[in-house]
């Protein structure tokens, strides 16, 4: 009797190993997870990007935002090429931005002729208007950026990932030379385009 009870498999060496079942079902589980991480950047790509070859940042082409009416009337960076450029984004939103834009506005106006400068309303969820005709840049071209989760794929493709205001710099090649996430007062950027030697 006790021989026959020893030569019995003891219920541990039962549980040992990891069942076909088990194994099957776990990768079944990993290619459900691959396959939902595909899918998540397969959706990301699709809208929340900038949409290269449309408003890629080295080559924009956006709505006139003072004629949305005329899906013909873009603002495009080529049609400045021959001097540098100053694109500023803006949103209604945004203090930062309601603080900087007079600095943009005096700063334009003093450098007309020598620096193009663009205003780009981005990230907007409001009435971006107002904004503009308190800080008087109605006179300047303004794009409404596309595009993006938020109509801000220029914003993205320029890598910028939150936060307002910002500003691009561009050479008068149309080549993206420098960026800044900071507000900026009057003295800060006349320093900065004499860096860049957009003036003397």
């Amino acid at each position: 009797m006790a021989k026959n009870k020893s030569n019995k498999k003891s219920p541990a060496k039962k549980s040992g190993g990891i069942s076909a079942q088990m194994q099957w079902a776990i990768l079944i589980g990993i290619g459900a997870l691959v396959m939902g991480v595909l899918i998540f950047n397969g959706v990301r790509d699709a809208t929340d990007t900038g949409g290269e070859g449309v408003v890629a940042a080295e080559a924009f082409d956006l709505p006139n935002l003072q004629n949305e009416d005329d899906p013909t009337d873009r603002i495009r960076l080529a049609d400045f090429n021959g001097k540098p450029t100053v694109v500023n984004f803006f949103a209604s939103w945004c203090d930062a931005c309601d603080d900087e834009l007079p600095a943009f506005r005096d700063t334009a106006l003093e450098l007309e002729g020598e620096v193009n400068f663009i205003f780009v309303n981005s990230n907007e969820t409001g009435n971006w208007k107002p904004m503009a005709e308190r800080n008087d840049i109605l006179q300047f071209p303004i794009a409404k950026d596309i595009m993006g989760q938020r109509r801000n794929g220029l914003y993205r493709d320029l890598g910028a990932a939150q936060g307002m205001p910002i500003t691009a710099f561009y050479s008068a090649e149309g080549d993206l030379i420098d960026m800044a996430r900071v507000p900026f007062t009057k003295s800060q950027l006349e320093v900065t385009l004499r860096q860049l030697q957009f003036t003397n």
